[in-house]
C-alpha cells in the first residue's frame, strides 16, 4: 500500500533502486474528464512497457488510489523500479498527468509543488467576522462550534453600543446600552475580538495552525492589539474581504504568501545572513557533510537548467542531504540574480 508522506521525510529514507518512477495525477480532471482517465490509463501502460514486470504492483497501488476518489486537486506517486517502495504526496495542482524516470528523485521538483502550510482565515469586521481555511491552496468556509458570526452574537444583552438593547423576565423589560456613541462602539469591538481570540484558542482542530487576519487595517490593528494567544502569520490582507467570494479570497492570500516566502528569502540572503552566507558548492558540500547547514536556498529548476544544467544532479542530492538533516530548504522562484545555491550555517 502507498505510503502518504512530506517531501522531508521522503529524504530520510534509503535511496530507491533506480530508475525512480514519478507520476504526477490531476485527481479534479480524472473525477470527471474522458480524456484525462486516458491518459492515465496509457501512461501506465507506458511505464510497464518501459520498466517491465515487476511494477505490475505500482500499477496496482495507482488504480487503488484514483478508485478513492481523493479530497485533493492532485498527487504524486513515487515508486522504485520493483513497486515494492510507493510514496504519495499531496500536490496543489497538476494541470494533467505526466511521468518521468529518474536515477533518484527530484527533490527540488517536489519542493516546488509543495502545498502551501494551511492557515486558518479571519475575517475581521467591526460588529462580524467570518472563518475560512486555506488548505492546498483552497479557501472554504470553516465551521466551529458556537462561533459567534456577530458582535450581537457574543455579547448578547451586555452589547454597550449600536441597537437598542433589551431583556424581558416575568413580564417585565429592561432596556440598557442605548447610548450610540463611537466610544462605546469601540468597547463593543474590542470585547468582540476577545471572545473571538478565548475561542479560537481552545479550539483543538485550529491549535498547530496560524491565523491570517483578513479586514480593514484598524480591525487588524485592534485584534492584534488584544491578541495574547493566537500565532498569528507574518502577513496579512489589509483590505476588506466582505464581498469576496472563497476563490477571490484564495486569490489574495496564496499571492500574499508567495510574495512574503520570496521577500523573505531575498532578505536572508541579501541582509539577515549576508555575513554567513556561503555560495561555492564545494563548500557548501563539505559543510552538509559535517551538519553545519541551518538553511538552504536553492533556485528554481528552470533557472539552475538555463545557467548551469550540468550542477542539477549535484544541487538534488544537496537538497536531499539538508532536508535529511532537517534543515530549512526555501526554493527561490524568479530570482535569477541570486546564486543557484546559497547556505547558511548553524
Amino acid at each position: 500500500m502507498a505510503v502518504r508522506t512530506t517531501v522531508s521525510e521522503l529524504a530520510k529514507l534509503p535511496d530507491m533502486n533506480a530508475p525512480v518512477i514519478t507520476l504526477n495525477l490531476n485527481l479534479n480532471k480524472l473525477a470527471y474528464d474522458a480524456n484525462e482517465q486516458l491518459r492515465v490509463k496509457n501512461i501506465l501502460k507506458k511505464i510497464q512497457k518501459e520498466v517491465g514486470p515487476s511494477i505490475d504492483s505500482f500499477v496496482s497501488e495507482v488504480n487503488d488510489l484514483i478508485r478513492q476518489e481523493l479530497p485533493y486537486d492532485g498527487l504524486t506517486i513515487i515508486s522504485d523500479r520493483t513497486g515494492s517502495q510507493v510514496y504519495d504526496l499531496i500536490r496543489t495542482s497538476v494541470d494533467q498527468a505526466d511521468y518521468h524516470t529518474d536515477n533518484a528523485i527530484d527533490f527540488l521538483l517536489l519542493l516546488s509543488a509543495a502545498p502551501n502550510a494551511d492557515y486558518t482565515l479571519l475575517e475581521l469586521n467591526r460588529d462580524n467576522s467570518k472563518l475560512y481555511q486555506l488548505q492546498n491552496k483552497r479557501v472554504s468556509p470553516l465551521a466551529v462550534e458556537n462561533y459567534p458570526l456577530t458582535v450581537q452574537d457574543a455579547l448578547g444583552t451586555e452589547l454597550r453600543g449600536g441597537e437598542l438593547n433589551f431583556s424581558g423576565k416575568a413580564g417585565q423589560t429592561q432596556y440598557h446600552g442605548h447610548n450610540e456613541t463611537s466610544q462605546e462602539k469601540q468597547i463593543d469591538q474590542e470585547r468582540y475580538y476577545h471572545v473571538l481570540e478565548d475561542l479560537l484558542k481552545t479550539e483543538p482542530s485550529l491549535k498547530d495552525k496560524k491565523v491570517i487576519l483578513m479586514g480593514l487595517p484598524q480591525n487588524i490593528n485592534l485584534f492584534k492589539k488584544i491578541n495574547r494567544s493566537l500565532k498569528l502569520a507574518d502577513i496579512s490582507i489589509d483590505q476588506s474581504v466582505q464581498n469576496l467570494a472563497p476563490t477571490k479570497i484564495a486569490e489574495l492570500v496564496n499571492q500574499k504568501i508567495e510574495d512574503y516566502n520570496n521577500a523573505h528569502s531575498n532578505d536572508a540572503i541579501t541582509k539577515t545572513y549576508r555575513d554567513n552566507l556561503f555560495t561555492d558548492l564545494d563548500t557548501i558540500q563539505n559543510m552538509l557533510n559535517a551538519n553545519q547547514v541551518r538553511q538552504l536556498f536553492v533556485a528554481s529548476k528552470d533557472e539552475i537548467n538555463n545557467q548551469d544544467p550540468q550542477s542539477y544532479a549535484k544541487i538534488n542530492v544537496m537538497i536531499k542531504q539538508a532536508l535529511s538533516q532537517d534543515a530549512q530548504v526555501s526554493v527561490i522562484k524568479q530570482q535569477p540574480d541570486m546564486p543557484l545555491v546559497s547556505a547558511v550555517s548553524h
